[in-house]
């Protein structure tokens, strides 16, 4: 299963045939074939190294605070696992 998040574009090279895009601090490179009409400042979708969709920013912006809810949610699941361990290993 893939899962895509939106980044937002911060550098095109027309020349070469890509974009780099940000992601919560993090760039990747993604190449320009099937929407050669991005511009800077749009969000798009990446996917296996190509930018596949352009989204509307009221479309990003919503899946960012899903993706930042489900990130908040993991986290817990992970500090309450964690408290769990730790319990268990004091009482044995």
């Amino acid at each position: 299963m893939c899962i895509a998040a939106p980044a937002q574009v911060v550098e095109i090279n027309k020349e070469d045939g890509w974009l780099s895009a940000d992601f919560g601090g993090a760039r990747q490179q993604a190449k320009l074939d099937l929407l050669p009409d991005v511009e800077i400042g749009d969000y798009v979708l990446i996917h296996a190294g190509y930018a596949i969709e352009k989204l509307t920013e009221e479309a990003a912006k919503e899946s960012l605070e899903a993706w930042e809810e489900l990130l908040d949610i993991l986290e817990e699941e992970d500090r309450e696992m964690e408290k769990a361990r730790k319990e268990f290993y004091e009482n044995q």
